[in-house]
């Protein structure tokens, strides 16, 4: 059987797609994509050392695949996004469990700030979501330490001083690095490790360089949730074997995609690309993305940023 998919793989071409394996109830267990669908599929059924325990018995349950092709790697990521979050297959741990993923809400509650993580949005003051549940149990605490936001005893709780600065300052210092503007908190802390270094206080110092560094990637993998929601419409191209492939992105999501000649493409200015592909009902204005959409979001503009082919344009676009 592994010799029929192996010649199977060894057909299929060198271009971008998705492939689904099967196993023996015609169950799809695994998803993945490929940039060169024959490369990365044939993979799996040569005999190999460098597999991992999960990929060899994988590959010993795979009775079949199917694929479906696309015309780029970004689209092959997109799909294997929204066939994982489809089919839900046992092998795939990425993009496979969002009802899991979480907001962070900012809000005070008689006079004390609070950081509360979320499963549900509220209105006001909430951000996200994110999927790294369990890093933002760490980033919620280094916060609450930052600000001294959580109590360290009953004398404090009960006899609480008032601070020096106003918590109106910290809330919106804190609004402000979520919102990607500003970012406060991690000055905040580089300081403290400053003081921390200058007193000989090592170890302390160490501990808060390690917070210091999550904060600022924290902060750098937000910056495209916050970046996509300040935005309406944008239009983004990139080369498609000898044509281009342009995608019309509405708050960070893809709404609609055309491939073109070269020719065509230069003929027409980005805004009336964009029209031509226009939905005829505009989409709803996001308040929150929804736990679905944020992996989209990630993948398009993870992809951007690694890919300096890859152009993007904010677009004007007069509500009807």
């Amino acid at each position: 059987m592994k010799e029929y998919l192996k010649e199977k793989a060894h057909q299929l071409p060198l271009t971008p797609g998705v492939y689904l394996m099967k196993d023996a109830t015609d169950t799809i267990i695994y998803v993945g994509k490929a940039k060169k669908l024959k490369n990365r599929v044939s993979s799996y059924f040569i005999n190999s050392n460098q597999h991992s325990r999960k990929t060899m018995r994988l590959v010993k349950q795979i009775i079949d695949f199917d694929v479906l092709h696309t015309d780029t790697e970004l689209d092959a990521l997109l799909l294997e996004c929204q066939l994982i979050q489809q089919y839900r297959p046992r092998y795939n741990r990425q993009m496979n469990a969002y009802e899991q993923y979480s907001y962070v809400s900012v809000a005070v509650n008689e006079r004390q700030l609070e950081i509360k993580l979320l499963n549900i949005p509220t209105k006001e003051n909430c951000f996200g979501p994110y999927s790294i549940r369990r890093k933002l149990n760490r980033l919620k605490i280094i916060l609450d330490s930052i600000y001294d936001l959580v109590p360290t005893n009953y004398w404090h709780q009960t006899f609480q001083k008032e601070s020096a600065i106003p918590t109106e300052l910290f809330q919106q210092e804190l609004f402000d690095f979520f919102h990607n503007q500003g970012r406060e908190p991690i000055k905040r802390i580089a300081q403290q490790m400053q003081e921390a270094a200058e007193k000989q206080a090592f170890e302390k110092a160490a501990k808060l360089k390690e917070d210091w560094l999550f904060l600022t990637r924290f902060a750098n993998q937000n910056q495209r949730i916050s970046q996509a929601n300040q935005r309406d419409w944008q239009l983004m191209w990139l080369p498609c074997q000898k044509k281009i492939k342009y995608y019309l992105i509405y708050q960070g999501l893809v709404v609609a995609t055309r491939v073109v000649t070269k020719q065509t493409f230069q003929k027409y200015s980005s805004l009336e690309l964009a029209k031509k592909i226009m939905p005829k009902k505009p989409p709803k204005t996001i308040e929150h993305y929804s736990k679905q959409q944020v992996d989209f979001l990630n993948i398009l503009y993870g992809y951007i940023s690694r890919h300096p082919e890859c152009h993007l344009e904010n677009l004007t676009i007069e509500k009807a």
